[in-house]
This record gives structure tokens, sequence and C-alpha cells, in this order.
């Protein structure tokens, strides 16, 4: 089982779409995905076709309490198929003041093993107890970083924190394995600079960019990842040639290590 975190301290990175996408197409390469979503606001849940009118037992703040397990809280995707997902509420705001979560999915994942192929955890836009969770759990680390400044900035802070607070003893080695480059667009200067330093700081991790296109918030809209609401479109095209390198790489190199 691999266990896919996306995250970035700021909002509107398109983190949570990146997320979507990751299970998405998990889903059609026919693994069972169990998608967590951590952040308040529930924007993962919502992009997966949740929604006020589905029943839930349990949700992700109770499994990360252990009020609940996943068993119990998981709920089929309303709008794709082969995804399974604990909803995110407004009670993860609370879970930064209870240090004890910052293991929960570390040691609770591991139980699932068999019953999912993947899990695909997306984030709040904080570095806070909630994240430090979901980076302590990951096998692999997914920046989606929109191409502006502020998003640029936030990556080196992304970094520095998984080096102090997860690599040296919550998750040994930890890092951000891959950046997905989003909201791009060639003509712009500060576009093509932003992808620039990202290769230069980070080469060999850079996925090839995610243009900016309306049909990510019609999705949104309409409860679905971009790749099922408008499968033809140019950018659920970027998505599939960003994602195939970095889960066709980390299948590869975590079927071998459990393997060993």
């Amino acid at each position: 089982m691999a266990i896919y975190t996306v995250a970035l301290s700021k909002g509107g990175s398109t983190k949570t779409t990146t997320a979507a996408e990751i299970a998405a197409e998990l889903a059609r390469r026919g693994r069972r995905v169990l998608a967590i979503d951590l952040d308040q606001q529930g924007n993962f849940s919502t992009r997966l076709g949740a929604d006020d009118d589905t029943e839930v037992v349990a949700v992700a703040s109770e499994v990360m309490t252990g009020d609940a397990t996943v068993r119990e809280a998981a709920v089929p995707s309303p709008s794709v198929p082969g995804v399974d997902l604990l909803v995110g509420t407004y009670d993860l705001a609370g879970l930064d003041q209870r240090p004890e979560v910052v293991t929960a999915l570390r040691d609770q994942l591991p139980q699932v093993v068999g019953e999912w192929d993947d899990v695909v955890i997306d984030t709040p836009p904080a570095l806070g107890l909630v994240t430090l969770a979901a980076l302590a759990a990951a096998d692999v680390v997914v920046a989606a970083v929109a191409c502006e400044t502020e998003a640029y900035d936030q990556l080196r802070r992304l970094v520095s924190f998984i080096d102090e607070r997860v690599a040296r003893i919550l998750n040994p080695g930890q890092q951000v394995h891959w950046i997905v480059p989003t909201r791009y667009d060639s003509r712009r200067l500060l576009d093509r600079d932003v992808v620039d330093m990202l290769n230069k700081d980070h080469p060999g991790r850079v996925s090839s960019p995610i243009r900016e296109a309306v049909a990510a918030r019609d999705a949104y809209t309409s409860g679905q990842p971009v790749s099922v609401y408008a499968p033809g479109s140019g950018i659920a095209q970027d998505y599939a040639a960003a994602l195939a390198p970095i889960l066709d790489v980390h299948r590869v190199t975590i079927k071998t290590a459990s393997t060993n």
C-alpha cells in the first residue's frame, strides 16, 4: 500500500485538485483507493462527490482521535468508483491542540493493508499537527505549487518543516518527493520563471506543469475530479502526463521495498 500526502501551507495552491486527480488516476488503474480529507473546509470530500446527503458513520477527525476506525468511517465516493473517503469536517480544526494525533495515521493505516491498495491524503493549508500527522504517515509527499512567488516561498517552508519535524524521528528520511507546478500559463514570464526555479532547486523531482483552466473550478462545483468531469480537457491531459511518472516510479519503488 502506497500512501500519498499532498501538502503546501498556502490556500488556493490547487493542492486539493491535485489530490483528487491522484485518487482518480489510481482508481482508473484498478487500484482500491482510500482518500482522507484532513482539511476542515472539506474541499477534498466535495471534490470526490460528498455532500450533505452523504451518509457517514464517522468522520476523519474521529479516526485521528481514535474514536472511530478507518473501516467504520470510510464511505464510497459518490463520483469516483473505486475510491472510499474519510470525510473532512470542521472538527479537524481542534486537532492542532491534540498532540496525540501526530502518529494516528502512521499507526492506523498499516492495519488496513489489503483492504485498500493506496491512500491519498489531502492536508490543510497550514503546517500544524494535522499536516504533521499526514507527513508522518506518507510514503510519497507531493507538493502542488501554483506558479506564483508566494507558493514558491511556501514550498521552502514545507521542505524545512519536513526536515525539522518529520525526517528526524517521525518518518526518517522523509522529503518532498515530487513538485507539481499548477496554474501555469506559458505566456506569463513569472510562470516560466517559477518552473525554471523549481527545476533548478529540485532537479528530477518536478513534474510537467498543469495549465490554468476554468474546467477545474467547474468540476469542483459538480463534485468531481476534473479528469472525471472533463476527461478530454487540456488540464485533464496535463494531469495525466504529470502524474504518470509519479505513480509509476513510486509503485515500483514501494513494491520492491515491500518484497525485500
